[in-house]
């Protein structure tokens, strides 16, 4: 098995072992608002949690499986850090033959430095729920481009661009 394969799968190990932890304190919390009779309560809390889970599911619909463990693993760095992230993408990143056409296995290294880096960029001190990370995914020329935005507030403290084959 290849390295980044081996550090990708022990990472989505991690992920998934976070993930766990996280839906149990959700079913707790749920079952104590529904044990102290407070059942809008426990439907607002539902509500939320499945709102905090819509961009790690957008996630889940680009098909390249390198390119979404890698992403997965970024989107769990900044949520450990307290931060939230955004993503988009061009529709067409959904499917197969997107990927076909605009993936080589050597973006896979490239590209997973390329997220660790913007990682970094998060600062250690400053506040997390004032911080924000907006992740672009699109299309350019014959490949693709991922943008990376931190924004504390409305001002842009961090942009970095990958290309691919760039």
């Amino acid at each position: 098995m290849p390295k980044l394969d081996r550090e990708l799968l022990y990472r989505q190990l991690d992920n998934y072992q976070i993930q766990r932890h996280d839906f149990l304190n959700n079913f707790q919390v749920i079952r104590g608002y529904i044990q102290l009779e407070m059942p809008q309560k426990a439907m607002e809390y539902i509500d939320e949690v499945i709102d905090g889970l819509h961009y790690q599911q957008q996630l889940y619909k680009i098909s390249q499986k390198s390119m979404q463990a890698i992403l997965i693993c970024l989107f769990f760095d900044l949520r450990l850090k307290g931060v939230l992230m955004e993503l988009s993408f061009s529709p067409e990143m959904q499917g197969e033959v997107f990927w076909e056409k605009h993936w080589q296995e050597e973006y896979a290294q490239q590209f997973y430095g390329y997220t660790k880096e913007c990682s970094s960029l998060i600062p250690i001190n400053e506040d997390p729920d004032k911080l924000l990370v907006k992740i672009e995914l699109r299309t350019y020329d014959e490949s693709f481009q991922c943008g990376f935005v931190l924004f504390k507030g409305e001002e842009v403290c961090a942009h970095k661009v990958f290309t691919a084959g760039g």
